[in-house]
């Protein structure tokens, strides 16, 4: 009996050493400028973690929880909407030390209200102010969103809804003022040309060269502005494939006239993305346009 207990002892030992007890991390920053009454929400998918009321003399505050990815929200009375910070990752008896969290000096009088054009169910509106989360709210069932008692000021509002592209467009706002802002979203379809990861159209063109220039330069500058033109071409067909929905294209969605106009703006922008020399003087150009965002497809086509 007694080798089968030396066994055991030292198969326990072994075990207990290689399946060490989880160790806890910490989660630290300051919340700027500090105050009484202001309060943090640890939450992990959608469930409260941790509680904390922050330090009203330093703004100070610490949690300590379990390793893994957690949201933050930090509501203050002297705050119009709650903050939030999302994605923040607690590694085993590490303390992740967060930059100072700034806080919305007082309640405003502004209102930002709008409607998500064919937006799906679960839209995600979120108010950013200086690249930050401020707010979000869930869109109704008719897309419509309305954020209120904002301070006067630059704000983003970014969008996301299933089946569709993410987008943000910029808004400003003064005291009292009622903004409207609708947003219409780009429908997810597989496009050759359309990259939605990385939110750009891209489109490649190729120009012959003229078979009489009065010098090598003009030549190849005429090749290469007939390439850009065919590129133009081909960057016409790729758009007029992309939808606002299931089965609607932009043009039914804005009339042909407005489209047209609206259209005639974003193709100007355009950026050259490449440019190629090819066998018999020919040159080939790859254009980029933005998907979405400022200076984007849908930008220019908002309702």
């Amino acid at each position: 009996m007694r080798p089968f207990s030396i066994c055991c002892s030292i198969f326990l030992l072994v075990s207990l050493t290689a399946c060490p007890a989880q160790k806890e991390g910490a989660i630290e920053g300051a919340v700027v400028p500090p105050s009484a009454g202001i309060h943090i929400a640890v939450m992990q998918q959608g469930k409260t973690a941790a509680l904390i009321e922050v330090n009203a003399q330093d703004g100070k505050f610490r949690a300590a929880l379990p390793a893994g990815a957690y949201d933050i929200k930090v509501t203050a009375p002297s705050s119009p909407f709650p903050l939030a910070l999302s994605g923040i990752v607690v590694k085993p008896a590490e303390t992740t030390s967060l930059a100072p969290i700034m806080l919305v000096p007082s309640k405003g009088s502004a209102v930002i209200t709008g409607t998500i054009k064919a937006a799906a169910p679960g839209t995600r509106v979120a108010l950013f102010a200086e690249g930050v989360e401020r707010a979000s709210v869930n869109a109704s069932s008719e897309g419509r969103y309305e954020f209120e008692g904002i301070p006067a000021g630059s704000y983003d509002i970014q969008v996301t809804s299933p089946g569709y592209a993410d987008d943000s467009v910029a808004i400003s706002v003064s005291d009292d003022q009622r903004a409207t802002r609708d947003i219409r979203l780009l429908y997810i379809t597989a496009i050759e040309g359309v990259d939605w990861n990385a939110r750009k159209i891209r489109a490649r063109g190729i120009g012959l060269p003229p078979k009489q220039a009065p010098t090598p330069t003009v030549k190849r500058e005429m090749a290469k502005r007939a390439a850009v033109a065919d590129a133009e071409r081909n960057l016409l067909r790729i758009i007029e494939l992309i939808t606002v929905g299931p089965d609607q294209k932009f043009i039914t969605a804005l009339g042909e006239k407005t489209y047209t106009q609206k259209l005639q703006g974003y193709l100007q922008g355009y950026r050259m993305a490449a440019e190629r020399d090819m066998d018999g003087g020919k040159i080939e150009v790859e254009l980029e346009l933005p998907l979405t965002g400022p200076g984007g497809l849908s930008s220019h086509l908002q309702p």
